[in-house]
């Protein structure tokens, strides 16, 4: 089976204080075309390290990340990467910030705007195109940062805590939006988060990771059908497992 992206022993160390931290040591995964990947683990356990390898911002130590059958060296359009920070540009109107990408690659200004208008319509944000990000809500400005990334075309999408800074009701409906975006666009997505309830209601799977060093130490399918009830019996009885899994290497943290 060809694989979306492949991991292969993986480790990244830092030199701190002049003695070397292991942050993750022989991570091996492999993800499949279209997957909804959720990453789960205790704080520092390296689960942004690792995304942020994925998207060519940090180099590993040793090991190496295959997209496509092609190394990862550096960053590159094919991934699109979506902070907890909204990282707008407040002096950019929202559709001057989804296009941002579009002018770096010196697409035509009229394709620029036209990607950008039905990515902004993909996120729900239709008629907010010149509005400032001080003019718009957390939740909006998540969306905004979202449509930034799709205006790319990435061939894998990289979430690191998206929904983390906004509140309870508003999170519960950017997960939604956010699962319609991926079955219509059939994007690949890596989704890093606290939040249990919150991978066990996105991702097919579930990759759970040990305290520091971080190394992958649990792969659960969520084979729960789609759409799912939050507070299902089945949905329960996986957060249950996920969550004795965490205390059990969380012991570091």
């Amino acid at each position: 089976m060809n694989h979306k992206l492949e991991i292969r022993n993986l480790t990244k160390s830092f030199n701190t204080n002049s003695s070397e931290t292991n942050a993750l040591e022989n991570v091996n995964l492999d993800v499949k075309p279209n997957e909804f990947l959720c990453i789960i683990g205790p704080s520092g356990c390296g689960k942004t390290t690792l995304l942020r390898m994925i998207a060519g911002l940090d180099k590993p130590t040793s090991g190496e990340i295959l997209l496509d059958g092609k190394e990862v060296k550096e960053p590159s359009p094919d991934r699109g990467m979506v902070f907890q920070e909204f990282s707008l540009f407040p002096w950019r109107t929202v559709i001057k910030n989804v296009t941002l990408g579009l002018e770096i690659k010196e697409i035509d200004k009229e394709e620029q705007y036209r990607i950008a208008n039905e990515c902004i319509a993909l996120v729900g944000l239709k008629g907010f195109e010149n509005h400032y990000p001080y003019e718009l809500s957390g939740g909006m400005k998540q969306r905004v940062a979202i449509a930034r990334a799709l205006a790319n075309d990435p061939s894998i999408l990289l979430m690191d805590e998206p929904f983390g800074s906004v509140d309870a009701q508003t999170r519960n409906v950017l997960q939604e939006e956010l699962l319609e975006i991926w079955e219509r666009t059939k994007k690949t997505v890596l989704f890093v988060t606290h939040s249990i309830d919150e991978a066990v209601y996105l991702a097919d799977r579930v990759i759970v990771m040990s305290a520091r060093p971080g190394s992958i130490v649990e792969c659960m399918n969520i084979t729960v059908a789609r759409p799912r009830k939050r507070t299902s019996i089945e949905a329960n009885e996986l957060r249950e497992r996920l969550l004795t899994l965490l205390k059990l290497h969380c012991a570091l943290c």
